[in-house]
């Protein structure tokens, strides 16, 4: 399942913020087992710039999106726990967010079905 977070970010923090992300590519067995914790199975972070503070857009392939926040709020494991602290120093909060479209509920292929599927009770 896929899963978006929109964050309004410091433009004073984008150094820091750059510098953790790219550290992750040395930390691979760290970010691994995170992810392994949580059900992760992909991330996209991207920065968009437009008029007033830039926005960090989280792309995140989750196993169940519910359980991944949860292992992630109560998460003590030290990768983790730097990205929270970081997460709170970089973004003073998160962007009003009106999802428009979601095409699974339309689409059975973006359930996971093949199109001759139909869910149960559907």
């Amino acid at each position: 399942m896929l899963n978006a977070t929109i964050a309004r970010v410091r433009e004073d923090e984008l150094p820091k913020l750059r510098a953790w992300l790219a550290s992750l590519g040395e930390r691979r067995d760290e970010l691994g087992e995170s992810y392994r914790r949580q059900g992760t199975r992909h991330e996209l972070f991207f920065l968009v710039r437009a008029r007033g503070q830039p926005l960090l857009v989280l792309i995140s392939e989750l196993d169940d999106v519910e359980q991944a926040s949860s292992a992630f709020l109560r998460s003590d494991f030290p990768l983790d726990v730097e990205f929270k602290t970081l997460f709170q120093q970089v973004s003073p909060e998160l962007a009003d967010v009106e999802l428009l479209y979601d095409s699974s509920a339309y689409v059975p292929a973006a359930r996971g079905l093949t199109p001759l599927e139909e869910p149960d009770g559907d």
